[in-house]
């Protein structure tokens, strides 16, 4: 049986989500910013480099450029998310950017989401027959706006308790004499990304490529694609 199936976030965990049931069922993904991913906050760390093949093409993972560290492997996290992204986008599934859920109505057993207009030509409500939550019900999105999920709740993933980070990026060579982050990820262009559970005092000499203070969990082995993996299979039987 085929089912309409909306994810509320462009996270990690949508996207895999999408990619494992947009084959058998009606996808949607619902996304307050514009661009899915943006702006980048987590590590570009993969684990088992053989995960990658069940979601991306040799092409795709050379693109990556992963540079083999301690911590695992370095990539650039926006290109993961870009990657994914339109791999599930050639099979079907549909983004609904710069949109927010006004109101979620179960009327019988199909879920009714009223959405704000946009640019885009698409109508302001759709009808689902499950709905879920892919971030923190915290987010807000442009003009410090959240979706507002009543009457009927969505299905919510389980995420881990977090606590803010502090991570940079850096010219490679400056990163020789970074006062021991608690995660330390070489890149393949010539990038290293630190993080720190506490922002140091220390900046290298060139300066911060990019920086970001996000909320994330406290333990290192939830900061990777992999654990992003995990948490959306062991959610993926409550969608179909």
């Amino acid at each position: 049986m085929c089912l309409r199936i909306a994810l509320i976030g462009g996270t990690i965990e949508a996207l895999v989500l999408a990619h494992h049931l947009v084959e058998k069922n009606d996808v949607t993904i619902i996304e307050m910013e514009a661009e899915l991913g943006l702006p980048v906050n987590h590590p570009g760390r993969v684990v088992d480099q053989n995960l990658l093949n069940t979601y991306f093409t040799s092409e795709q993972q050379t693109f990556l450029s992963l540079q083999s560290n301690a911590d695992g492997w370095g990539c650039r996290w926006d290109w993961i998310m870009k990657h994914l992204a339109a791999n599930i986008a050639r099979h079907g599934v549909q983004f609904l950017t710069r949109t927010r859920v006004l109101s979620s109505t179960k009327k019988n057993q199909t879920i009714h989401l009223e959405l704000t207009s946009t640019e885009r030509d698409k109508p302001t409500l759709l009808t689902v027959d499950r709905l879920a939550l892919t971030e923190s019900s915290e987010k807000r999105g442009p003009g410090n706006r959240q979706h507002s999920l009543s009457p009927h709740p969505p299905i919510t993933l389980s995420f881990p308790v977090t606590v803010p980070w502090f991570g940079g990026t850096v010219v490679s060579e400056d990163a020789t004499t970074a006062p021991n982050p608690d995660l330390f990820l070489s890149r393949g262009d010539g990038m290293t990304e630190l993080w720190w559970l506490n922002k140091p005092s220390w900046s290298p000499s060139r300066g911060f490529i990019e920086q970001c203070t996000p909320h994330l969990s406290k333990n290192l082995d939830d900061l990777s694609f992999d654990s992003a993996v995990l948490r959306a299979l062991e959610q993926l039987p409550t969608l179909v």
